[in-house]
């Protein structure tokens, strides 16, 4: 009866669909259904039809009573090829893969960056490479199954493939019961649905009919109506009451207890040994497990396979149960004292094999008493082991080791310790309001005035802010200055920053929390913590442009104590550089910023410190836009919305949105940017706080609209956004910007009086020395007002424009503002002006990696166009092709041909074949010669940035 598949032909259909889809492009199918219903009978149809149509078939199932094991549902399934297919890939993909797989050889050249737990996202781009690997000629189907428990790393990862797809003819088949299902994996799933990349199937109950079909001959009507009823449909269900002749709905618990009825002592206790030990377990665990010679072990072992309660692997040394509800009655049904003490024998055993501190950990915690030391440190050892890959697991571990901690005095610190180490894994997860809560109760057993205490308030403040907080963010910090007992101390200096950083984040800065920050700072002597409140002084003052002529003094004292600092003391306030660099951002000095940047992301990861990693990628991508490198934008953006998805800042998720809205913009992605735009707008709008940063997102969506010829959309969004023409509710510092793009939609639209009247807006905004891009905007807002009326004064605003945007290091801002010069000498009939300006934007446009085709729709101007003699895009002087350019363009930001193909979403051969011509063409040998030889021709930026 098992045997027989019976009303699931639809769902069949489904899932040989997608078999057939998979050699087209990456294709995902989702199986929901309740416990029973089959779905692990449809994935065993679907591997037996991918293998006879040559592809490799990979399984793994997630198991109930070993969530916490990291990665352990994805090890399940990939561990026996894992190591062959590495050979092919990159070496640092192979060492970011031995997090996951520590038995993989690794060549000897593996040096790379430490990982964070920020940037786990590593860790999930090598799997995809492995599996892209895997898949080879004849594709590759992984099977994972009863995902609704499954651990916390292993669903992160299914989250990034369904958002990063790999390529190469995979098929991901994913089950599990919907009800039970992380929303993880849900929202997951149906965002992958929504993009046309996952089908759900969602197996139901058989019709009477069908479940007839599985009954035995014989039976009454009335029988067959009552076992039917009683089973709800569910063919496992109907199965175990068949077996019992006065079964009904009733009888369905003890039909599952029911099956171990005829078994004696022995066997049920080596069954019991099984549900404690694990799925894909070897006899000789199970016979420590059970605490039985092996010799009686084994032939019950065969007995217990052909009553079929459990069943071994192709190889016969390892078993598990037929059923995971099986495992789960047998597992209940033994004794609360017996599992404890087999949870114990199990840790034992696997110590002396010297398993990895995870898998004794399972056990650890479920026999350990109160009191047990040695118990504490093998669950914080796991905890640590683990935390830079899965911190959900290690939070879980922390957990499981406070339970255990005595609730004597002589514990505190240890207490103090773990809880510790537990917000911050809960912080790195994306448990943020959990981070908050332990956070409270480890403010509670510090004295005032100490310096943890002081770090704790600091990293607590931190998660409100992230949660959108800043209100109680605030309250804390004024309290906890109010109980210092000395003012003037390293502690107050640290809570004054804090407190300043409290009044910037939801705006606007207060100019006397930055000047008592800084004043304290300074008395208590520490260069990190003045360095600290000088970056705050001048991020809060460019923000709101307040503070005067002070910024430029506080950020070149700022710069010369940083400068100074080795990295070990840097590392005390990492987050100095972080304002370092937005300062330097800000005031548009470009290079010191990506200077100062990549320094601290070095720290950082050196330093183990991962909490600024998604703020520093954003900022770092940001200064790539500000510099026209568009490709070294999209990368770091795409990086630092990896760290956001898994850390789960609200705030940051659509600023970086933003960002790639406005890069993809520019590379001529309308459609993409768009939607990237429109779910800045969403996140920044739903949120519960909107401060000026998350604000910046209508600016982002309306530069997507206008580019998408949508120009009352424009419009209407940002005036909304800005409550009216004078943008009062946008911040000072991108005033420029916004006015330019309102006047360039005006205009467009033919609306000439209020371009000139938001060009005349954009006039009377205060000059600021030092800030040519910021004046190029403005000068930019004239061209598109005078455009149509007077094309000789916006030519030479237009050049104004180009000169201040080079001058700034802008190459984009000059590229356009050529371009616009090239349009308006068209209009002044002077053909060759025009050509040399257009030729010269095309040159920078292909330097930047921009290619916006609707510039040239919206002024008839193709972009792609040969200038005659005048000066050509030396990638087309060379013959580049447009995938040479983006091979180039990615090479130059020093990335391997693995990743090359990954972020283009190609092969790495692909690569190699685009390197080979890159070569040929441009005279070179190497990837060194290559890069410097694309920096002399102005294919690629220069190294400042």
């Amino acid at each position: 009866m098992e045997n027989s598949l019976v009303g699931r032909l639809p769902e069949l259909a489904v899932l040989r669909a997608a078999l057939d889809r998979r050699a087209d492009g990456p294709v995902a199918v989702a199986i929901r259904g309740e416990p029973g219903i089959g779905k692990t009978r449809l994935l065993g149809e679907l591997a037996d039809d991918a293998g006879r149509r040559g592809c490799l078939v990979l399984a793994g199932r997630a198991a109930e009573f070993e969530r916490e094991v990291p990665f352990g549902t994805v090890k399940n399934a990939l561990a026996d090829h894992a190591d062959a297919s590495s050979a092919a890939l990159d070496a640092t993909d192979v060492r970011l893969l031995r997090t996951i797989f520590p038995g993989l050889a690794t060549p000897d050249d593996t040096d790379g960056p430490p990982l964070l737990a920020g940037e786990r996202y590593r860790v999930h781009r090598a799997v995809r490479a492995l599996l892209e690997v895997m898949a080879g000629d004849g594709g590759l189907v992984l099977i994972l199954d009863d995902l609704h428990w499954s651990d916390e790393g292993s669903l992160e990862l299914l989250d990034h493939l369904l958002r990063h797809p790999p390529r190469g003819g995979v098929l991901l088949a994913l089950a599990y019961r919907p009800r039970q299902v992380e929303a993880r994996l849900g929202q997951a799933v149906a965002a992958a649905v929504q993009r046309g990349l996952a089908t759900i199937v969602t197996v139901g109950p058989l019709s009477l009919a069908e479940a007839g079909e599985l009954l035995p001959a014989g039976l009454s009507s009335s029988r067959r109506q009552q076992l039917y009823q009683a089973s709800a449909g569910n063919p496992f269900h109907l199965e175990l009451l068949a077996r019992d002749p006065g079964g009904g709905e009733a009888a369905l618990p003890a039909a599952l207890a029911g099956e171990f009825a005829g078994l004696d002592g022995l066997r049920r206790q080596i069954l019991y040994a099984a549900a404690v030990a694990g799925d894909d377990v070897d006899a000789g665990l199970l016979a420590a497990v059970a605490d039985l010679p092996m010799g009686a072990v084994l032939p019950a072992l065969d007995d217990l396979a052909a009553r079929d309660l459990i069943r071994s692997d192709s190889s016969g040394g390892a078993f598990r149960f037929r059923h995971p509800l099986l495992r789960s009655a047998a597992y209940h049904q033994a004794g609360a004292g017996w599992r404890l003490a087999a949870h114990a024998r199990a840790a034992e055993e696997l110590g002396r094999r010297g398993a990895p501190v995870a898998d004794r950990a399972v056990h650890i915690q479920a026999s350990a008493p109160v009191g047990d030391l040695a118990a504490v440190r093998l669950l914080r050892a796991a905890a640590v082991d683990v935390m830079r890959v899965t911190p959900a697991a290690a939070a879980h571990w922390l957990q499981a080791a406070l339970r255990l901690l005595p609730g004597e005095p002589g514990a505190v610190g240890d207490r103090l310790e773990l809880l510790n180490l537990r917000a911050q894994a809960l912080g790195i997860t994306g448990r943020l309001a959990e981070s908050r809560e332990l956070l409270g109760q480890i403010l509670a057993l510090l004295p005032p005035g100490t310096e943890h205490r002081v770090t704790v308030v600091s990293f607590l403040t931190m998660v409100q802010h992230l949660l959108g907080d800043h209100g109680e963010a605030r309250a804390l910090v004024l309290r906890e200055l109010q109980e210092l007992p000395d003012h003037r101390s390293a502690a107050a200096g640290a809570l004054r920053v804090a407190l300043a950083l409290t009044t910037l984040m939801p705006g606007p800065a207060e100019d006397a929390a930055v000047e008592a920050a800084i004043s304290t700072a300074r008395e208590t002597g520490s260069r990190p913590l003045l360095a600290a409140a000088l970056g705050v002084g001048v991020v809060a003052s460019q923000a709101f442009e307040t503070a005067g002529g002070r910024t430029g003094a506080w950020l070149d004292e700022a710069v010369e104590l940083i400068d100074a600092m080795p990295d070990h003391e840097v590392a005390q306030r990492l987050d100095t550089a972080l304002f370092l660099g937005w300062g330097e951002l800000y005031l548009e000095r470009f290079p010191a910023a990506l200077r100062h940047l990549h320094r601290a992301l070095h720290i950082a990861r050196s330093t183990g410190q991962s909490h600024l990693i998604g703020s520093l990628q954003t900022i770092e991508g940001v200064v790539h836009c500000a510099t026209g490198n568009l490709p070294g934008a999209l990368l770091v953006l795409d990086d630092a919305m990896e760290s956001v998805v898994l850390t789960g800042g609200r705030d940051a998720h659509p600023r970086v949105l933003g960002y790639q809205c406005w890069a993809r913009v520019w590379t001529g992605d309308v459609d993409e940017a768009l939607a990237l735009g429109e779910q800045a707008v969403a996140l920044a709008l739903g949120g519960s706080v909107q401060d000026w940063q998350s604000a910046a997102a209508e600016g982002m969506l309306g530069w997507a609209r206008y580019a998408a010829g949508d120009l009352d959309g424009c419009s209407e969004l940002m005036l909304e956004a800005g409550q009216g023409p004078g943008l009062p509710a946008v911040r000072p510092l991108w005033q420029p910007r916004w006015f330019e793009l309102l006047t360039a939609a005006a205009a467009a639209a033919g609306d000439r009086r209020r371009a000139a009247d938001l060009a005349a807006r954009a006039a009377r905004l205060p000059a600021i020395p030092g800030r040519p891009r910021r004046a190029g905007m403005i000068a930019m807002a004239q061209v598109h007002a005078g455009l149509r009326v007077d094309p000789r004064a916006a030519a030479g605003h237009a050049a104004r424009a180009a000169a201040l945007f080079t001058r700034a290091g802008d190459r984009l801002g000059a590229a356009q503002a050529l371009f616009y010069s090239g349009v308006a000498h068209r209009a002044l009939d002077d053909p060759a002006e025009s050509a040399r300006a257009i030729a010269a934007a095309r040159s920078k446009f292909a330097r930047c990696g921009a290619r916006p085709h609707w510039l040239a729709q919206a002024t008839g101007i193709p972009l792609d166009a040969e200038a005659g003699p005048e000066p050509q895009d030396p990638a087309k002087a060379h013959g580049l092709t447009p995938r040479e350019r983006d091979v180039l363009a990615l090479l130059a930001e020093s990335l391997t041909a693995a990743a090359i193909a990954r972020r283009l979403g190609i092969s790495a051969g692909t690569v190699h074949k685009h390197l080979a011509a890159l070569y040929r063409k441009l005279g070179t040998g190497d990837r060194l010669a290559t890069v410097l030889r694309a920096r002399a021709l102005g294919l690629v930026p220069d190294g400042g940035g």
